[in-house]
């Protein structure tokens, strides 16, 4: 094959990496692909070169999940539109989404060998919640600590649970918003939705972990929001995996 068809190739890869509902087992071009970029390490260097000048690192390559590429901040495909999910509307709010990103993130992979073991684990948005408030609230109990930081201050004091007339969660308590953390991450396959369990309310959902959430999180910001949330390892029945 010729340069220029390795980079035709390389750039088609890459449309489906940014497809979150792309997968190679559904669809034979995209495996075809990503068994080239693993097995041709010419046809990989290329690929590499390509997206490394479009701020993205290849975390990893898995047939269950394809290609997982994470983005710099700076990267003109770095995820910056939220909206759809996630409302902001002050820099409080931020803070709680960003606190429930790092509790999910915690959640699933509580300590370094979580991240190397591919079983998935179920989460919910009530886990998310008590996680953060029970770590931030041990870290509290024992002194003064900086890395708590502005977000917890902020996280504490807003409501954990209230209702609409309608029944369902109001978008600025704390659960709601662990929940649409929750369908964020579900939007780019980093969690799926588990039908086969009843979620905790009518309007809240059980997810389960992926493969691709996992390499990202080892990739970019495992030990970083495990330090955050000093997050010691959860007990066995903490987490239920697939089987359980």
């Amino acid at each position: 094959m010729t340069e220029r068809d390795d980079a035709r190739d390389a750039g088609l890869l890459l449309l489906y990496v940014l497809n979150p509902a792309a997968l190679p087992a559904r669809n034979g071009m995209y495996g075809d692909l990503l068994d080239r970029f693993v097995a041709d390490p010419d046809f990989r260097g290329i690929c590499e070169e390509n997206y490394t000048a479009l701020g993205l690192r290849v975390l990893g390559a898995r047939r269950s999940a394809g290609l997982i590429v994470g983005a710099d901040p700076d990267s003109p495909l770095a995820v910056t539109g939220t909206d759809r999910w996630l409302r902001i509307t002050c820099s409080d709010d931020r803070l709680i989404y960003g606190l429930s990103l790092a509790g999910a993130a915690a959640w699933c992979y509580p300590t370094a060998h979580a991240l190397t073991d591919s079983a998935t684990r179920r989460v919910t948005a009530p886990d998310v919640d008590r996680l953060i408030r029970q770590r931030a609230t041990a870290l509290e109990a024992s002194g003064p600590d900086q890395r708590l930081g502005a977000a917890w201050g902020v996280y504490k004091p807003r409501q954990q649970a209230v209702t609409t007339s309608q029944g369902r969660l109001r978008r600025t308590c704390t659960v709601r918003m662990c929940e649409d953390t929750l369908a964020m991450l579900g939007h780019f396959r980093l969690l799926i939705s588990d039908t086969t369990v009843q979620g905790p309310r009518p309007d809240l959902k059980v997810w389960r972990s992926t493969d691709r959430f996992r390499l990202h999180i080892a990739g970019t910001g495992g030990p970083l929001i495990r330090q955050a949330l000093q997050v010691a390892p959860l007990g066995d029945d903490d987490h239920l995996r697939d089987g359980e």
